[in-house]
């Protein structure tokens, strides 16, 4: 399991290459056993970045938010800020990926990621590669769908909105955008699975600390409880959970 970290705040980390030229990553969490992680991740073609031509599939999901600039993976359904993805294992993608401008997205994947490439895919959109489908299956959720279907929430005992993006029926494990209004203020609390946040908008305060505007990374595994966060000004969150949690 992935170590607890509290209030990482992201925008200080070094950006580290990571081979093909122009592409670099802010390494958030990783779990040393598995091999799981989740990266902060940047695409810059002015030095040298050109995307993979050619279709492909992990054995591993891989699960996207668009942070800034705009990508694709089909140059179809273009990743802009708060676009949201998830590959389950062995989805093929990526049969005609662009991208128009300096990007980031923060990226999450269950195991160190593997690349097996499809030269000729038998179809043009997602589909996977060998074996049956998985309970979870792909999304794509554009910036507007992903911003929209906001529903009253709950989380960590606070009133808030929340909008669901990707949930697996059978294990309740997921992601959400959560939206906290100015004032808010949650209740320090162990849960019985793995929370996972990433400040996209606004900031959060722990344990009476400072709020102030700030990209920032909280992951707590099961058991340990999560601190007082509040929000003076409000914020938006990607939140991930590993089982059914209240939102």
């Amino acid at each position: 399991m992935r170590p607890r970290i509290v209030d990482l705040k992201v925008d200080e980390l070094e950006w580290v290459p990571l081979g093909p030229p122009g592409l670099y990553s802010r390494l958030l969490s990783r779990d040393a056993e598995t091999g799981a992680r989740t990266a902060l991740q940047r695409m810059t073609p002015a030095d040298g970045y050109t995307p993979p031509d050619t279709a492909h599939y992990h054995h591993t999901y891989e699960e996207i938010i668009g942070i800034s600039g705009c990508f694709s993976f089909d140059s179809r359904r273009w990743v802009r800020p708060c676009t949201y993805v998830f590959h389950p294992p062995r989805t093929v993608h990526g049969f005609a990926s662009a991208i128009r401008e300096e990007s980031t997205f923060l990226s999450r994947v269950g195991r160190d990621l593997d690349f097996n490439f499809v030269p000729e895919p038998r179809e043009k959109d997602l589909y996977v590669a060998e074996g049956t489908a998985p309970a979870r299956g792909p999304a794509v959720l554009e910036r507007d769908a992903a911003l929209d279907g906001f529903a009253p929430s709950a989380f960590l005992g606070g009133a808030a909105e929340a909008r669901r993006l990707s949930v697996d029926p059978e294990t309740g494990e997921g992601s959400a955008l959560v939206r906290l209004p100015a004032g808010w203020q949650g209740q320090g609390m162990p849960l019985p699975c793995y929370l996972e946040i990433f400040v996209i908008e606004g900031g959060i305060g722990v344990d009476g600390g400072d709020a102030a505007p700030r990209r920032s990374y909280f992951f707590y595994p099961p058991g340990d409880p999560v601190n007082v966060l509040a929000t003076t000004g409000g914020a938006l969150l990607y939140v991930n959970f590993g089982a059914e949690i209240d939102l």
